[in-house]
């Protein structure tokens, strides 16, 4: 066997063994590596590897298949340029240079490849990665210690509209002749209801609309319900759309609800065109995964509200196998959401309650790195202990004056506080806010059991809640 044959052989060999640490799994692998080899384009192919690359690490054996799909040296250079700091075994490197036929072209890669670093682990999703229709089941994917596979992390939301309500309301928008007795049918459902919307329903509802612009239009006025989506239900909500124009105004509105970030270059098959697929791969490239729990943070002057009662300590074991208290997954999403999703100039503060109520400062504070790493140390340090004293929390959120949006999450009843009955705090929130309009939005976390569940009854203040303050609800069980 003459030695190219050989390095081919072994390529392809170590390319299909599980990737070490965190690298590409060979699933996943094999549908990029498929996707650049029916490219006709070098530009094409390089716009499918940066995709990929930006939320994925590779083998030096991946990146080798992936730089055999160019014709040319110089598109090679420009492959291995693209995904050279995304390598997480360096020390094979220099099997990468035998790819190049020319002397010049060798050095280049050489130099190229000269101070490379192990790459970090690729970015996984925070927020889940696939929704099952008819349980309204969502899942976040993150990947196997050491087996680089991909593991759903099943997050069950319940507060999804019912599928009975999303298909009367595609029929009511047939009915309606004109564009605007459509939106605005639309707009008053949405004003309504609290509740988000899955991937599926979203692509029940768009095709009820006749012109394309109403169509985006639509999606702008969902996308806060929006409760995440898979790149493959992306691929079918823009699937709903004639042209590449729109899909792209589609995919800049909805590319935050993306919840499994390292498959996102499968998108790129719903465009056409080089030109296309290349502006998807530039809005793509600033996704801010949602958060099953909190959802997009789009606020810039928010509070958070998290309770830290005793039930917050009931356990409940993953299908991944870990075993977590409410707590403990809550400060996980917390954690994440304060460090990803605020705004360079965003305000923002922390309240925790059980018996009593704790504020983490006097005031919003800037969400500059330092305050948000103290926030992130704060919420870790975080216990379970004492009742719930909901309408304290409330209270005290809204003594801010500067606060705007309120991300209130519960697992109980009240238990404790001024008022416990339901009408006297909603009633409470409405005078508090008669000339704010804060939003509140709710979260019932309702994982795992405790002896004094009442998850109807949790469920349902958290919904009125969200309801009378154009908030966005949702339970998660």
């Amino acid at each position: 066997m003459n030695l190219s044959r050989c390095l081919a052989l072994c390529l392809t060999l170590a390319a299909l063994l599980p990737a070490p640490a965190w690298a590409m799994d060979g699933a996943l692998f094999q549908q990029l590596k498929a996707r650049v080899d029916d490219e006709q384009l070098s530009d094409t192919k390089l716009t499918l590897l940066k995709t990929a690359a930006s939320t994925n690490t590779f083998t030096c054996a991946q990146v080798a298949h992936l730089i055999e799909q160019f014709s040319f040296g110089e598109d090679k250079l420009e492959a291995l340029s693209a995904v050279k700091d995304r390598i997480e075994d360096p020390e094979n490197k220099r099997t990468l240079v035998t790819l190049f036929s020319f002397d010049d072209e060798k050095q280049k890669a050489k130099a190229l490849l000269a101070n490379i670093q192990k790459a970090a682990p690729a970015a996984t999703s925070a927020a889940p990665a696939a929704t099952d229709s008819a349980s309204n089941s969502v899942s976040a994917s993150t990947r196997g210690r050491g087996t680089g596979e991909m593991t759903p992390l099943l997050v069950n939301q319940v507060g999804a509209w019912p599928d009975t309500d999303v298909r009367a309301l595609a029929a009511a928008l047939q009915k309606e002749d004109f564009t605007d007795g459509k939106m605005n049918v639309l707009q008053a459902a949405i004003s309504s209801r609290p509740e988000g919307f899955t991937s599926a329903q979203i692509q029940q509802l768009v095709p009820s609309l006749t012109f394309s612009d109403d169509m985006v239009q639509a999606v702008k006025m969902m996308d806060a319900h929006l409760l995440g989506m898979t790149s493959r239900e992306v691929r079918g909500v823009l699937g709903t759309y004639a042209f590449n124009d729109d899909k792209l105004k589609v995919l800049r509105v909805i590319k935050d609800a993306i919840t499994d970030a390292e498959n996102k270059f499968l998108i790129l098959d719903e465009f056409t065109f080089g030109a296309h697929k290349e502006e998807a791969r530039r809005i793509l490239e600033t996704i801010k995964p949602r958060s099953p729990v909190y959802g997009t943070i789009r606020s810039k002057r928010a509070i958070f509200v998290v309770d830290v009662s005793g039930s917050m300590e009931a356990r409940f074991t993953t299908n991944r196998g870990e075993s977590l208290t409410r707590l403990q997954f809550v400060q996980r999403e917390l954690q994440s959401v304060l460090k990803e999703q605020l705004a360079a100039d965003a305000k923002f503060n922390l309240v925790v309650f059980s018996t009593r109520v704790r504020t983490w400062k006097p005031r919003l504070v800037a969400a500059t790195p330092r305050s948000v790493q103290e926030a992130v140390q704060y919420v870790g340090a975080l216990q379970q202990g004492g009742g719930t004293n909901i309408h304290g929390a409330l209270e005290q959120a809204f003594a801010d004056s500067e606060v705007d949006t309120v991300y209130f999450l519960t697992d109980g009843m009240p238990t404790d506080g001024k008022k416990k009955a339901h009408a006297e705090i909603l009633e409470d929130v409405a005078g508090w806010n008669a000339q704010r309009k804060v939003v509140v939005n709710t979260v019932a976390f309702l994982m795992g059991s405790f002896n004094s569940d009442n998850k109807p009854r949790s469920r349902e203040l958290m919904l009125q809640l969200a309801k009378a303050t154009g908030g966005v609800y949702r339970a998660i069980e």
